[in-house]
Order: C-alpha cells, then sequence, then structure tokens
C-alpha cells in the first residue's frame, strides 16, 4: 500500500491516496504547477445560465452587480458525462458548449493537475448574467437558441419551494415590459 493511507471513521474505513471516479485528486497531489492557458479561440457564450444564476450571482462581489460587464479569470474543470465546466471564484458558473466541448475536452485531459484557466467576462444581457469566455468582443453576442437546457431552479425558503404568485411574482411569460 505505498503512497495510500487508510483512513478511520467510527467503523468505516476507507482508502485514501488514490483519485476518485470523478478525478478529483486528493489534496497532497493537487497541483504541478502553474495552470495553462485554454485555447479558445474567438471565444464563446457559456450555456445554463439561467440554471446557474444563483451560483454567478453569489460569485458577484456587491459593487459588481451594477456594472454591464466584470472581468473573470475562468478555469476549467471535467464535469459529469464527459461536459466541461467553468468555474470562477470556486463557483460552477456555466458549462462549455457542445460545439467547443471537445476541443476543451481534450485540453483539460493534457494540463492534468495544473489546471487549464482563459480569460472572460460576466455580462448582463438585459434579463440574465451570462459567461463570455475568451478575449474580449466588442459587442457582447445572444447566446444560441437551444444552448440552455436545464430549467431555473425553484425558490425555495429553508429548502420548501415557495410559488411565485406568493412572492409577488408574476410567470415571465405574462410579464408585461418596462417603459
Amino acid at each position: 500500500m505505498s503512497g495510500t493511507a487508510t483512513r478511520r471513521s467510527g467503523t468505516a474505513t476507507r482508502r485514501c491516496g488514490a483519485e476518485d471516479d470523478v478525478g478529483v485528486a486528493p489534496f497532497w497531489k493537487r497541483s504541478s504547477g502553474p495552470p495553462r492557458h485554454a485555447e479558445v479561440g474567438i471565444g464563446f457564450v457559456a450555456s445554463e445560465a439561467p440554471a446557474l444564476q444563483v451560483a454567478i450571482l453569489a460569485a458577484l462581489a456587491g459593487l459588481q452587480r451594477g456594472h454591464q460587464t466584470v472581468a473573470a479569470e475562468l478555469a476549467f474543470s471535467r464535469g459529469a458525462e464527459g461536459r466541461v465546466v467553468i468555474v470562477w471564484r470556486n463557483r460552477f458558473v456555466g458549462f462549455v458548449p457542445q460545439t467547443h466541448e471537445d476541443l476543451l475536452l481534450a485540453q483539460v485531459k493534457a494540463a492534468g493537475t495544473s489546471g487549464l484557466t482563459t480569460e472572460g467576462q460576466l455580462y448582463y444581457d438585459g434579463e440574465l448574467w451570462r459567461v463570455w469566455v475568451g478575449p474580449p468582443p466588442d459587442t457582447m453576442p445572444q447566446p444560441e437558441p437551444g444552448m440552455d437546457e436545464l430549467p431555473p431552479p425553484a425558490t425555495t425558503i429553508f429548502g420548501f419551494i415557495v410559488p411565485a404568485t406568493v412572492l409577488g411574482r408574476r410567470d415571465p411569460a405574462q410579464r408585461r415590459p418596462r417603459t
């Protein structure tokens, strides 16, 4: 059992020292050097913004919410089912769209434990905060239709789902535009 240790917790014993199923290395094997820079071309909009608004808003500092764009140093990580996850300030803020997934998955695997990062921006598109991955464009593009597959999470208080009508919100489809 060279390079491994055994941890005892009550009556359970588990072996430590090898990577688990999702590829997370033990803390003593976390980093093997400075992170590598990801090649993302001209850039792209990360997917699943509606489902990850809570995480994006939690990662934004209070004063940053008043700005239209916020510069970000984004990191990439392997996710479940071969997806590539975008991480900012230790929070999952998006997924790499399928059009760029193969290229970045190969880069994440090649980077190993040193990590993979790139520049990006968070921007408010009038309805949601979105993540732009890559060098800043002249104007922020709108996401492609059908890019966001996950539904937004339900509003909860202490784990109980609260209907939007209780909070005084109407269905977004019935919302009148502001004048």
